[in-house]
């Protein structure tokens, strides 16, 4: 009796352990995911400044659109005008040194681009061609992003 008492029990334990492995092991992957992006190695705090600005960039989109949501133009325009050329990190000579070129002429391209549709709100654009640029710009975003990733030197 007390040997299939002491067999219950480690046939319960078994069957907790092993239930354990197998849920631990069903909610890892299979397949590592390998990220194919572009790796641009930055020190610490240049990976940071690069992050805050990328921040900014989606802070004055949510401010564009809040902007043109409630009709309040000047509140557009100021959002936009924040991720102009003004809010480039990018010109930053130990920032530039180590990042590709492409990279460095999207980004130029796109803090033109915000300050175009600043003043484009400013002088009376439609909402309709305003969400149509920004919709260029926010693309640019997503293809860079879908190209390159800021990795912290070691």
């Amino acid at each position: 009796m007390r040997v299939a008492s002491i067999g219950i029990v480690v046939g319960i334990i078994g069957i907790i352990v092993l239930g354990i492995f197998n849920s631990s092991f069903a909610a890892e992957p299979h397949e590592l995911s390998v990220d194919t992006r572009q790796r641009l190695v930055l020190a610490p705090a240049q990976r940071y400044m690069m992050l805050a600005e990328m921040r900014q960039m989606l802070g004055s989109v949510n401010g564009i659109l809040q902007g043109l949501a409630t009709g309040d133009l000047p509140v557009a325009e100021k959002a936009a005008r924040a991720t102009g050329m003004t809010g480039s990190v990018d010109v930053n000579p130990h920032i530039k040194a180590r990042l590709p070129q492409q990279f460095l002429e999207w980004a130029m391209r796109t803090h033109r681009g915000f300050d175009m549709l600043a003043d484009r709100i400013h002088a009376g654009s439609s909402q309709t061609d305003i969400i149509r640029e920004l919709a260029t710009l926010t693309g640019n975003c997503v293809a860079c992003h879908a190209i390159y990733r800021l990795d912290e030197a070691r």
